[in-house]
């Protein structure tokens, strides 16, 4: 019996120790792993927004009302009202005027889980185009959203929602996207990412 108490005390002490040690490191390593965090996110306002000189939060803007918005927004791809815009910031030029608007999203449609993604929105509604901020698609495949090529589809283009096409047959029509060999979910997730983006936009100008 004294040898279980013992063990048991020795267990106690071990887990305690192991306990305060990843503290530790966790609060040696949270500022840093912050401040990597807010640079990949400044570099992709600056990449959807290349004119802007500064960005400043929208006031007002609620996740849960956005949210709300999206499960009611008639969205021509399919299965998206569970996507979550978490952000909503506006691009300003030297003179502190609005130039657009950028929206964090976050879809769970991805073939490989969720896809979090950094759009631009000019102020006529324009989509100035998008910067990924996490994916987890099949390289080669879905991997391909994050190339400069297949997203600039989107880039430059005022439409009301842009639709996933599969016979080649979105150039020429701005709301039609061309999906990627091999990768129509990925496609079809980036867009409707997207489109509900420009949801948030639309409601957001309508409310001025």
């Amino acid at each position: 019996m004294n040898a279980l108490i013992k063990d048991c005390i020795k267990l106690v002490a071990i887990t305690v120790i192991a306990g305060l040690a990843l503290g530790a490191v966790y609060g040696i390593t949270k500022e840093p792993i912050l401040a990597q965090e807010e640079k990949k996110q400044m570099e992709a306002y600056a990449a959807v927004f290349p004119e802007a000189s500064d960005f400043q939060e929208v006031e007002g803007f609620d996740e849960t009302k956005a949210a709300q918005m999206i499960a009611s927004y008639d969205n021509p791809v399919e299965d998206h009202a569970g996507d979550k815009v978490t952000a909503a910031v506006k691009a300003l030029d030297e003179g502190g005027e609005a130039l657009g608007y950028i929206f964090n999203v976050i879809t769970s449609k991805g073939y490989g889980g969720d896809i979090v993604l950094t759009v631009g929105i000019q102020a006529d509604g324009t989509v100035s185009g998008y910067s990924v901020l996490s994916i987890s698609e099949t390289a080669g495949l879905g991997m391909n959203a994050q190339k400069e090529e297949w997203a600039a589809q989107f880039a430059d283009k005022q439409v009301e929602a842009f639709t996933v096409v599969k016979d080649g047959s979105g150039s020429g029509d701005d709301a039609k996207i061309d999906a990627i060999s091999g990768a129509t979910i990925t496609s079809e997730a980036v867009s409707g990412a997207v489109n509900n983006c420009i949801a948030c936009f639309q409601s957001i100008e309508g409310g001025h």
